[in-house]
């Protein structure tokens, strides 16, 4: 099971993106999407640039609301504060565990 989203158009101001193209949701963040884009980076989105085609939630994804009823949800695994700039500071810890997860995720959906 995984929450699979499509980029309504295409934006100027996200040339990462394709439309029409399905992307997994790797998390929500204060409603913003974390997909791993067309680079391959997991950069949060806009949640109004894409059309939700399965909204299912994986069951392992911890989910809360934030005070003003924004959802954040990650795999447990990436739900530690911090988690995406160790990653993106290329600590190899949360680079192991990102891969991991991710494909853990890409071969549930296959």
């Amino acid at each position: 099971m995984a929450m699979i989203v499509r980029l309504k158009t295409t934006h100027p101001e996200y040339p990462d993106l394709s439309a029409n193209q399905p992307y997994f949701v790797i998390g929500i963040e204060a409603d913003d999407f974390r997909i791993l884009n067309d680079a391959g980076k997991p950069y949060l989105y806009p949640h109004t640039l894409f059309d939700v085609i399965d909204a299912e939630q994986p069951a392992d994804w911890v989910a809360e609301l934030g005070e003003d009823g924004e959802q954040y949800a990650y795999p447990a695994a990436l739900n530690a504060p911090g988690f995406f700039e160790d990653f993106f500071d290329q600590k190899p810890e949360q680079t192991a565990i990102f891969w991991h997860e991710l494909n853990k995720v890409l071969s549930h959906a296959a």
